[in-house]
């Protein structure tokens, strides 16, 4: 901090170690901000089941498995704490297939190739809540309680019912695969808690130093 001048008043040097302060603690806002967008990485465990009731429970937004000779399909089970545009991003050595089932196991959305190549990706409005997310090679079905197949792309078919499991109905060309995770808030007019705090720290030091100047 500057040397003030001696005529300096006792409440502009007060002004000015606030000032510091705030700068400070925007800064360590700023960076506690950025650390919450870095994400580790869930590894498949053994081979993940294609039962939705015995999914494995996925800890992190990004997870990585690998789908083997025979292996009909893996699942996930995620739980979110907030609701949002959640965006599942399927790529890898496989044709992937993917698609999202709510808590009651009800088939929701899914998608084989999107934009021409064989990585997959669906884009779907959430609650907080939890959610199961299926993957496999080329071609995907959902089976649900009455035995009814559902080819996993696109919306699921209304009165669909309760799903079991995936499984492949074609022949399996086995390798590894990433799945992306991200959720996106809803656009609700309604600043982030630390976009509040780093408005009211701006609007804050602009006091302060109006007040210096007067």
């Amino acid at each position: 901090m500057e040397n003030l001048p001696a005529s300096a008043t006792k409440i502009e040097r007060k002004a000015e170690k606030m000032k510091t302060k705030l700068n400070k603690l925007s800064l360590a806002l700023l960076l506690a901000a950025g650390m919450t967008s870095a994400h580790a990485t869930y590894i498949e465990s053994g081979d993940a089941s294609n039962f939705l009731a015995s999914a494995q429970l996925a800890t992190d937004m990004l997870i990585q498995g690998t789908i083997g000779q025979g292996d009909e399909g893996d699942v996930y089970k995620l739980v979110f704490g907030t609701g949002g545009l959640l965006t599942i991003n399927a790529t890898g050595q496989i044709d992937t297939n993917i698609a999202l089932f709510d808590a009651g196991f009800q088939a929701l959305v899914g998608n084989d190739d999107s934009g021409g190549g064989l990585d997959s990706m669906l884009t779907y409005a959430i609650s907080a809540g939890t959610y199961y997310i299926g993957i496999g090679d080329y071609a995907m079905y959902a089976i649900n309680a009455s035995n009814q197949a559902w080819f996993m792309d696109g919306l699921a078919p209304a009165g669909f019912g309760t799903v079991s499991h995936i499984e492949n109905q074609t022949s399996i060309d086995p390798g590894a695969y990433t799945l992306t995770l991200s959720v996106q808030p809803r656009s609700n007019g309604v600043p982030e808690p630390a976009t509040v705090g780093l408005l009211g720290l701006g609007l804050l030091g602009l006091g302060m130093m109006r007040r210096k100047r007067v």
